[in-house]
């Protein structure tokens, strides 16, 4: 059952069916804001209403007593069509179809001469022909036929191609980009993202007819205005029907696509909006805590909040824009799109801001940079500053530091230059920041001598060390009640070692060649093995392991010290050596 309404169209009364009427509607609207932006186009379009409510009451003549969409659509091709006005051209009454007569001659002999011009194929024509195209088609979003924002379906309108084809190569390609492993292929992949998003964002969506004949390069007349409008009504049966099984499944995967593409964007959006709210929460607390909080912007925040305030602010407000505007931009797009005004503004209104983060950023940068080099400067003045420690020893300040941050003390450091540890030759490849215990001298004068305490309980211990020297008269020692026991650094210098030479006879007897990956993944010292034979290029940096074992403590509190010297009055022979090195001092319990 359908619903009749009775209208009055030009002082004439008709029953019309709901959808008659509502596709009657739509073209009369559409036919006014055609004409709307010409000179007389008011009286054109009432000359238009007047044609149509005379074709309508020689239909109600015959005996029709209420309109329907059938006879609705006949009437609007007959009001469309230029030989149905040519023929009541000659009367005054009609006049103003005449003329829209003549504009339709116009476009077809415009329309021909395209054709013509498209028929050659001289360089100077085809410059024509791509002129006249992009004249005459402009690029809308088509809101009929769409997945995510239209911007394929109205590419594909004006460019005359198949939407689905076109979709499909655009999938095709990301996925293809997504796979392959190269920071280009990635950079072209966000390049395509960022370029729909912003056409997304800039092109109108093709509401009404007439922008619609534009997406497709029609001509904007009379005729096809009509023939758009009922094409329109045409469209809303159902599209499944219309379209073959294999398009329909091709159809169903690019929707798939594009809900996962929309579920990423409100993602995006979501985290857009949270890392805003808690970015503004820090710079909250920062105000209160700014030292506590520099780490999470990565200045220091106490110049900043005291001498340039204003400055953050600014900076924090546009940043707080850059990312809440694209989340804003993303919902409401799926919520309700913006018109292109709005867009635009939202658009403008993000690069400000971006630009205006950038350059607020960079001078707050400025700022917390030249506050670190400060104390920087501050503290290298400081901390190379001579101190002379309890042990009567000169050191540098930083050194001083180092040293009893480990729990070691220089004993002695006569003739040591200054100097007590050193990095850059540690045993396992990439530790060249690792600090060591160190000395040299040139004549053999340093008597050095490094110690470090631990308190024990009952039991048996292990100690370990790693050392090197380039002369005789080294000795790593341990000392317990009084009681010294003395190991010598073996004479290798600063090529091979001990400990490079177990590593690569280790390595040698795994044979890696021969040993999958997942073996040499659960043999735990396969990695140590490998750091130690890559050091110095792989022919290891002269360092030897020194075992003391057992030591035995049978009283709590055993106080046990161990470390390095070439202190003859200690050990009873004379340093002959200029260098020698040593770390990695580990004591551990073997057993009760």
């Amino acid at each position: 059952m359908k619903k009749n309404i009775t209208i009055n169209l030009c002082g004439r009364l008709f029953n019309i069916d709901e959808d008659a009427y509502e596709l009657l509607r739509n073209y009369i609207d559409t036919l006014r804001n055609y004409f709307a932006r010409q000179a007389d186009g008011s009286e054109i379009a009432d000359d238009l209403e007047e044609r149509i409510a005379e074709l309508l009451q020689e239909l109600k003549s015959q005996g029709v007593e209420a309109i329907n969409i059938d006879h609705v659509k006949e009437v609007v091709r007959r009001v469309g069509r230029p030989e149905e006005m040519a023929e009541e051209g000659a009367t005054d009454q009609n006049a103003a179809p005449s003329a829209l007569l003549d504009e339709g001659e116009e476009n077809g002999e415009e329309a021909d001469a395209s054709k013509e011009k498209d028929g050659k194929n001289t360089i100077g024509s085809f410059f024509e022909q791509l002129n006249t195209f992009f004249s005459e088609h402009r690029f809308y979003r088509n809101p009929k036929d769409k997945m995510i924002a239209g911007v394929m379906s109205g590419l594909a309108s004006s460019f005359e191609v198949d939407t689905t084809l076109l979709r499909l190569l655009v999938v095709a390609t990301v996925i293809l980009l997504a796979t392959i492993p190269s920071v280009y292929s990635h950079q072209l992949l966000l390049l395509i993202a960022i370029v729909y998003v912003c056409l997304a964002f800039i092109m109108p969506v093709a509401e009404t007819p007439e922008q619609q004949l534009k997406m497709q390069g029609k001509p904007v007349n009379v005729q096809n205005l009509a023939e758009e409008v009922v094409q329109n009504v045409t469209e809303k049966v159902d599209k499944v029907k219309q379209s073959s099984g294999t398009k329909s499944f091709l159809n169903s995967i690019l929707k798939f696509f594009a809900g996962c593409f929309k579920v990423l964007m409100v993602l995006l959006a979501l985290a857009l909006f949270f890392g805003g709210v808690a970015l503004l929460l820090m710079a909250v607390f920062a105000i209160y805590s700014p030292e506590s909080m520099s780490k999470f912007f990565a200045w220091h925040m106490e110049p900043i909040l005291k001498v340039h305030l204003n400055l953050f602010v600014t900076f924090l407000i546009a940043i707080l824009a850059t990312l809440l505007i694209p989340a804003y931009a993303i919902i409401q797009h799926l919520v309700h799109p913006l018109k292109v005004g709005q867009r635009l503004l939202l658009l403008f209104v993000w690069i400000a801001a971006l630009a205006t983060a950038i350059v607020t950023g960079a001078m707050l940068d400025q700022v917390s940079w030249k506050y670190w080099n400060r104390q920087m400067e501050s503290e290298n003045v400081n901390m190379n500053k001579e101190i002379v420690t309890d042990e009567g020893v000169s050191m540098k300040l930083w050194e001083h530091d180092f040293l009893s941050s480990h729990g070691w003390t220089i004993l002695n450091g006569e003739g040591c230059n200054g100097r007590y540890t050193s990095r850059g030759e540690y045993y396992l490849d990439g530790r060249s920041q690792t600090r060591y215990l160190d000395c040299f001298d040139e004549q053999h004068r340093q008597l050095y001598r490094a110690e470090r305490s631990e308190s024990l309980m009952p039991g048996r211990y292990k100690l370990t060390v790693a050392a090197r020297a380039n002369g005789r008269g080294a000795f790593v020692y341990t000392l317990i009640d009084e009681k010294k026991q003395l190991q010598e650094i073996p004479v290798t210098g600063n090529l091979g070692g001990q400990m490079w030479q177990e590593a690569v006879d280790s390595l040698n007897r795994v044979n890696i060649s021969n040993t999958s990956e997942d073996e040499l993944r659960r043999m735990p010292d396969i990695d140590f093995y490998k750091a130690i034979a890559k050091a110095n290029n792989g022919k290891g940096y002269g360092w030897n392991r020194l075992v003391f074992y057992p030591i035995i403590i049978t009283e709590p509190n055993t106080i046990v010290s161990y470390g390095v010297t070439t202190d003859s009055d200690f050990t009873g022979q004379t340093w002959l050596g200029q260098w020698f090195s040593a770390c990695d001092f580990i004591i551990e319990k073997i057993e009760e």
